[in-house]
């Protein structure tokens, strides 16, 4: 009985020893797990709080985030700065040179937040989240003078370059399918920026690209070899990017975006780029001065882009020069003394056009005393006059230009009509003068439209 009472106790205190070992060889692990998951539920805000600092990953492309003599510049991340100071937290901006590098950043998680001029398209808001829009832009077709196109029609068969990964190509395929038109897309490297891209169209290593209008309209992307764009598409979002299952700092950021006093923020800075962006031509100003009803600036510079594309050193064929492609005799008959001169020869094309109007076209309705007065201007009112004969003798309308004069001013090229006992006036090139009208129309119409820009 005594062995027996001696093997249980050595069993219990075995038993005891054991526990207390236990517990001092387990405890420590269990308590450091538990102290490892808190750290991983502990979300982003959270933890840029902690931290403090906001990273924030861009490509520093000279247009949203850009440094411009030490100091942060762009919209985005000017935004993001007075962001950060709301957090009580520095704003550290990571540099990557294309978007496949940003967005695998932020998958990993190695940023907070993406400021890249970015659209939230369907496939990236698989990945990502976005912010509320910070503003709105539009795709422009970015162009040179020497292959200007006047509607996106004739884009077809030609080739449009852009970069790879940009949501450009979804605006190029719409495009096609909307106008039943074939374009070429030639994919460029991601390296590559759209300012760079831009450059790349005024030298003549590309075509055509596509162009955000607020990148389009930056002091960086203005050449003087560029025509004047072409609009495609409807105004679309510029958000900033979160990693997918950042709610919480997401809600946070819609939240502070939404303050009257950030709204104020972007109003603000949205308009000093409006006025920055107002400009078409060097000679805007000019255009306003000289103009007078019914032709405003904007029918002016249109009717310059259509004769020179804003050449002040054009010369045609024929001897017109200058930005309104005015003839030596014309010149001199309107008071233009320097005739290369803008300020000189805006004038005097401006005069001219009202002299036409005032003598032939002003008792017509505006639209078609408009155009009666381009295409005078453009072959003279004798060969206009010639076609409105013509048209009056088929059974159309000579008082209506468009499907109707148009029409018939064409028929001037042909021997067997301008031959015709009561044309007046011989030959005329038509088909020149029924493009020239309709392409100042169309340019006007893209001006006017135009609301991002407020010209």
């Amino acid at each position: 009985m005594l062995k027996v009472l001696i093997n249980l106790f050595i069993f219990f205190s075995l038993t005891l020893m054991i526990t207390t070992i236990s517990q001092f060889i387990f405890v420590p692990e269990v308590i450091y797990l538990g102290s490892t998951n808190d750290k991983f539920k502990k979300n982003t805000l959270e933890q840029i709080k902690k931290r403090g600092f906001l990273l924030v990953a861009t490509k520093l492309d000279g247009v949203g985030c850009y440094y411009k003599r030490g100091q942060l510049r762009g919209i985005e991340c000017e935004l993001l700065q007075e962001y950060a100071n709301y957090l009580d937290v520095e704003l550290n901006i990571i540099f990557f040179p294309d978007l496949h590098s940003l967005f695998t950043a932020l998958e990993n998680k190695s940023v907070d937040i993406i400021a890249s001029d970015l659209t939230p398209n369907n496939e990236r808001k698989k990945k990502f989240l976005f912010s509320n829009a910070l503003f709105h832009t539009g795709e422009w077709l970015i162009q040179r003078k020497d292959n200007a196109i006047s509607n996106l029609k004739q884009l077809n068969g030609k080739t449009i370059s852009i970069r790879k990964g940009t949501t450009y190509r979804d605006v190029i395929l719409a495009l096609q399918q909307e106008m039943n038109i074939n374009i070429k897309v030639e994919l460029l490297p991601e390296t590559l920026s759209t300012l760079e891209i831009i450059k790349g169209v005024a030298n003549g290593f590309w075509s055509y690209t596509l162009a955000d209008q607020h990148i389009a309209q930056n002091q960086h992307a203005q050449y003087p070899k560029l025509s004047p764009p072409l609009t495609i598409g409807q105004p679309r979002e510029i958000s900033l990017a979160l990693f997918k299952d950042d709610k919480e700092l997401l809600l946070h950021l819609n939240s502070w975006l939404a303050n009257k006093k950030v709204k104020a923020i972007l109003n603000k800075k949205n308009k000093t780029e409006i006025k920055k962006q107002q400009s078409i031509t060097p000679w805007d100003n000019v255009f306003k001065k000289n103009a007078s009803p019914p032709f405003d600036w904007l029918w002016l510079t249109s009717q310059a882009f259509a004769e020179s594309s804003f050449d002040p050193n054009a010369i045609s064929s024929s001897g017109a020069k200058g930005l309104m492609q005015l003839m030596p005799e014309t010149a001199k008959d309107m008071g233009v003394i320097q005739i290369f001169d803008p300020k000189d020869n805006i004038k005097g094309g401006a005069k001219y056009n009202k002299w036409l109007y005032k003598t032939y076209w002003n008792y017509l309705p505006e639209k078609e005393a408009l155009a009666f007065t381009f295409a005078s201007y453009n072959a003279g009112v004798g060969h206009v006059m010639d076609a409105r004969r013509l048209a009056l003798r088929n059974g159309d309308d000579p008082n209506i230009w468009f499907d109707n004069v148009e029409n018939h001013i064409i028929k001037l090229e042909k021997k067997s009509i301008y031959t015709l006992q009561y044309i007046k006036y011989g030959y005329c090139r038509g088909s020149e003068t029924k493009d020239y009208v309709r392409k100042i129309f169309s340019q006007k119409e893209i001006y006017s439209n135009n609301k991002n820009t407020n010209y």
